[in-house]
């Protein structure tokens, strides 16, 4: 029984995915980059600064302010994924703990998440640039976990990337894979202790009703 859950932001809370996929493609086309949805898409669920780089960006800094710039352009494209708020409130309604670690600045978390009303479901946050190494290292789980009073086997991490499992493994903790926002189970290699097929699985998770992979 989990009375501890964290969730990743991007993919598993909000879908962001299409607002940061077609920034980037229009950023990196400002600059003579041409590329097509499903070559950006593959760094989707990166910290920004690692997504450039992957493209052999040389001014990182530089083409992420550009990149965070045009959020706005695609604003439209964002929601939360169906579900999520009422999943939420069941959890708080168990006494559940809840907690946010992201691959996101303050600045960029609370620009993406304003006007959906989540943030007072959560008792702690961690940042990216907020622990000396971000995902998929352990350091802004253990930091939530700290910040929760959590032990390690009632907690778990709701996410949807590679770099999610990595870190909540590396801090310890069980991994819940977010499969409603992706396209295929397989780079998992089944390594996720449990698979939510929507938001309302999280519930399973207090009563020990979702079977372990």
């Amino acid at each position: 029984m989990k009375k501890f859950i964290i969730f990743d932001v991007d993919g598993t809370l909000l879908d962001t995915e299409k607002m940061y996929m077609k920034s980037l493609q229009l950023t990196l086309a400002n600059h003579g980059i041409e590329k097509t949805y499903e070559e950006v898409y593959k760094i989707f669920g990166l910290p920004s600064k690692e997504a450039l780089e992957y493209f052999g960006i040389d001014d990182v800094e530089a083409m992420q302010a550009e990149w965070q710039s045009h959020y706005h352009d695609f604003w439209s494209e964002v929601d939360l994924f169906k579900g999520i708020k009422a999943t939420l409130t069941a959890l708080k309604q168990h006494d559940v703990h809840l907690a946010i670690v992201t691959s996101n600045t303050p600045d960029e978390f609370a620009d993406h998440i304003d006007g959906f009303d989540i943030i007072d479901y959560f008792d702690a946050f961690v940042f990216a640039g907020q622990t000396r190494r971000m995902k998929p290292f352990p350091d802004p789980i253990l930091a939530a976990l700290e910040k929760l009073d959590a032990d390690a086997d009632s907690s778990v991490y709701i996410g949807d990337s590679i770099h999610d499992m990595k870190a909540a493994h590396a801090a310890g903790i069980d991994f819940a894979l977010a499969s409603w926002s992706i396209p295929s189970l397989d780079p998992f290699n089944d390594l996720q202790e449990y698979t939510l097929a929507t938001p309302n699985d999280v519930l399973a998770l207090l009563t020990d009703e979702l079977d372990n992979n």
